[in-house]
């Protein structure tokens, strides 16, 4: 467990930049296609497909220990950019930002992977849990962070460690962020989705809206390959 959380740490350290990266100066390195969307109820009608598999680790050039897939909803106002290896380590991550030359964030989701040295259902649930807290204690200084979510969850059908927290990046702003660490069944392999909300755009006011965000609500719908 400690070799790996040390990795999930040093991640982090990486990833604080990638956070409050201007999104104007990302290419968009992967490619999505457009399908129907699983997510009516919210009065969205089309979302964008992202597969993370050895074509996407082929043509990118990335390490893709454990193969998803994953939807991500395309709100009107609202425009859709993703990146292979990004800054902090991982596969993906995708922005979900305003839909003009500004390009200000509405939120991100990164998903870092992470390889486990159990087979035990339990202890892969504490292993991602303890991985998950890990992480949020790096992404600000300690007096700046505050957790206040921690739980067992259900992604689709798989248990996940789910935790929900905020901190202050080095603009002075306070992100939260929702980290659900989900490991593949019958594998040691894993993930971490790391969505953040920004508050600028007036979308995140309290933790639970976070939820609601274009990330988290993307990451709901991963389904491993």
């Amino acid at each position: 467990m400690r070799d790996a959380a040390l990795a999930i740490a040093a991640t982090a350290l990486a990833f604080i930049t990638g956070v409050s990266a201007e999104v104007s100066a990302q290419q968009i390195r992967a490619e999505g296609s457009v399908n129907l969307t699983p997510f009516e109820a919210r009065g969205i009608s089309l979302s964008t497909i992202y597969s993370v598999d050895a074509d996407f680790a082929d043509k990118h050039q990335v390490d893709v220990p454990v193969a998803f897939s994953l939807a991500a909803p395309r709100r009107q106002g609202q425009k859709i950019s993703a990146q292979a290896k990004p800054s902090g380590g991982g596969p993906i991550k995708i922005y979900f930002t305003t839909d003009d030359a500004e390009r200000n964030i509405f939120s991100s989701l990164q998903i870092v992977t992470y390889t486990l040295k159990t087979d035990d259902p339990d202890m892969r649930l504490k292993v991602g849990d303890h991985l998950a807290v890990e992480l949020l204690k790096k992404l600000g200084a300690d007096q700046d962070t505050r957790l206040n979510v921690r739980r067992e969850v259900l992604i689709g059908n798989l248990p996940a460690a789910e935790i929900v927290g905020s901190f202050v990046n080095k603009e002075g702003d306070r992100l939260i962020v929702r980290l659900v660490a989900l490991a593949r069944p019958e594998t040691r392999n894993g993930i971490i989705g790391i969505a953040v909300g920004h508050p600028r755009q007036g979308r995140i006011r309290k933790v639970d809206d976070i939820f609601e965000t274009s990330a988290s609500l993307a990451f709901d719908t991963v389904t491993f390959q």
